[in-house]
């Protein structure tokens, strides 16, 4: 389950950034010194939520928990603009660099804070000194660098529009492209190349980056892309970064989309890039994933099982927040509330950074292994026949089976995955030789039956595939919700038609009156 939390009323106490109840009397030197003291106060104290909220966002594990105190009292700081930027700031200076929640906790605190106004955004910017000779400086504080480009990605997402032209100064633009260009630190050349890609959901901005790309030497994207199998897991993360931004943002003339040169003969099964949450990343090959949202993202995979016994792997490119396991069609990607594989009837999944096992959006603890870290792999096995069994291993040390799944579900059960942002793993359905494959029973492998078409093994760039689907006839009788399988069931009681099989069983409202469903009937044809 992803942490999601709306923005709650908070006590009134608490307030560091109050009016200062100084005498009227007092010398100006005196005040001076006394707001400076005010301020340091006040820095100190927002350091301290901060870093609770980073301790705290590991043991919290239901959406429906009330918000720590910690939370309610930074938004209530960042309420007013010199509480939000001193908030902006801390994170900056106190988050550190190998906590794997660190970069989600700056998501998630400035995600569910009142939106800033432009000024105060260009005021933090410039208070940075963002600039390329910040990014080129002989000395860097890794960390602060970090966290400056994950801020200003979440600033970027937030401030999409006209707002997020001005705060993309000639600054900050030439401060993030250094980074990409002098490649030194890896973990800051994937947090700025993220936030470029969020400055370019505004397409001035896109214009704008792409002609500074263009003017260097050689585009630095295309020397990124090469890394995109690199054995450092954050290298690699960079180069999946590029491949994607280069297919779906920063288009260069004459450089083939990625699912034109991929080799894909000998790869049957695949994550589906039509069954998948809006803003999760695939690889062109289909076998990799990755999250850069707020949201919690989800994905199946092209292939069902029914009967028998079936083994895959993940490797764990990220360390934090990821739930894998298995799913049904009756599971529900609820990306935005937080909820994904494991969090209802029809899914179960382990995730390695909490070390827990998800069923029914709740969860249970896990002690016979450490928590997993990048070039771990995780087992998933699924055995249908009499023993009814899940069974999780992490580098080969097994997890005790799950059982409960098969009082709701007998069949129909897909590899799946839920993913936190800044999270990414890569699957192997059998197309590559199983690092720890099960040693005490037979199993078949996905990629031994799977069977897909040349066009079904298409990881198309999302832009192409909204085009295509502009340009392409509808039939009368089609989905409006797909587009693709024939629109054949009523919702009740609402009453509601025009919707496939497929899309309802995912829906738990209607999408026209969001009226819960309480039935879905199957028109006569």
């Amino acid at each position: 389950m992803g942490v999601c939390w709306c923005k709650d009323k908070g006590p009134e106490e608490g307030d560091v950034y109050a009016l200062s109840t100084e005498p009227v009397a007092a010398s100006p030197v005196a005040v001076e010194a006394r707001q400076r003291h005010r301020k340091l106060v006040a820095s100190k104290i927002v350091d301290q939520l901060v870093l609770e909220m980073l301790g705290l966002i590991a043991s919290i594990v239901d959406n429906d928990e009330e918000s720590p105190i910690s939370l309610i009292k930074l938004h209530r700081i960042a309420d007013k603009e010199e509480g939000w930027i001193q908030v902006v700031l801390s994170m900056v200076n106190v988050i550190p660099l190998d906590d794997p929640f660190g970069p989600s906790v700056i998501t998630i605190l400035l995600d569910d804070c009142a939106l800033p106004s432009k000024d105060s955004v260009i005021k933090v910017t410039q208070m940075l000194g963002l600039s390329s000779e910040r990014a080129t400086a002989r000395e860097l504080n890794v960390r602060v660098e970090r966290n400056i480009c994950v801020v200003l990605g979440c600033l970027a997402e937030k401030l999409a529009g006209p707002n997020s032209v001005a705060v993309l100064t000639q600054h900050t633009l030439d401060y993030l492209i250094a980074f990409l260009v002098r490649r030194r630190e890896a973990c800051i050349v994937l947090f700025a190349l993220l936030a470029l890609e969020k400055f370019a959901h505004t397409t001035e901005n896109k214009l704008t980056i792409n002609k500074c790309l263009e003017r260097e030497k050689e585009n630095p994207l295309l020397v990124l892309e090469r890394l995109a199998a690199d054995h450092d897991s954050v290298w690699r993360q960079v180069g999946f970064c590029a491949k994607w931004a280069l297919d779906n943002l920063f288009i260069v003339e004459g450089r083939k989309l990625s699912y034109e040169v991929v080799d894909m003969s000998s790869i049957n099964v695949i994550l589906n890039s039509n069954d998948v949450s809006e803003y999760l990343k695939i690889s062109c090959n289909g076998l990799e994933a990755r999250c850069d949202s707020y949201s919690f993202e989800s994905v199946r995979c092209t292939f069902q099982v029914d009967e028998g016994c079936w083994y895959y792997e993940v490797v764990v490119v990220t360390p934090g927040v990821m739930q894998i396991g298995w799913a049904t069609k009756n599971s529900h990607f609820l990306n935005h509330e937080g909820y994904g594989i494991g969090d209802d009837l029809y899914s179960l999944s382990y995730d390695g950074c909490r070390k827990l096992i998800w069923y029914k959006a709740r969860s249970e603890p896990v002690t016979e292994i450490p928590e997993w870290r990048p070039g771990d792999v995780l087992g998933c096995l699924i055995d249908l026949r009499s023993t009814k069994e899940v069974i999780f291993s992490l580098n080969g040390h097994r997890l005790p089976p799950c059982k409960e799944i098969f009082e709701t579900t007998r069949q129909g059960f897909f590899a799946a995955a839920s993913f936190m942002a800044f999270q990414q793993c890569r699957f192997n359905f059998g197309h590559e030789p199983f690092r720890y494959p099960p040693t005490d029973r037979p199993y078949s492998s996905f990629n031994q039956f799977g069977d897909l078409t040349d066009d079904e093994k298409k990881v198309i760039p999302r832009r192409i595939y909204l085009e295509q689907l502009r340009c392409s006839s509808v039939k009368e009788d089609s989905c409006t919700l797909c587009f693709d399988d024939t629109a054949c069931c009523v919702l009740e009681p609402c009453g509601h038609r025009g919707f496939c099989s497929v899309c309802t069983s995912q829906l738990k409202e209607c999408p026209m009156c969001r009226a819960a469903i309480v039935n879905i009937r199957r028109e006569e044809t």
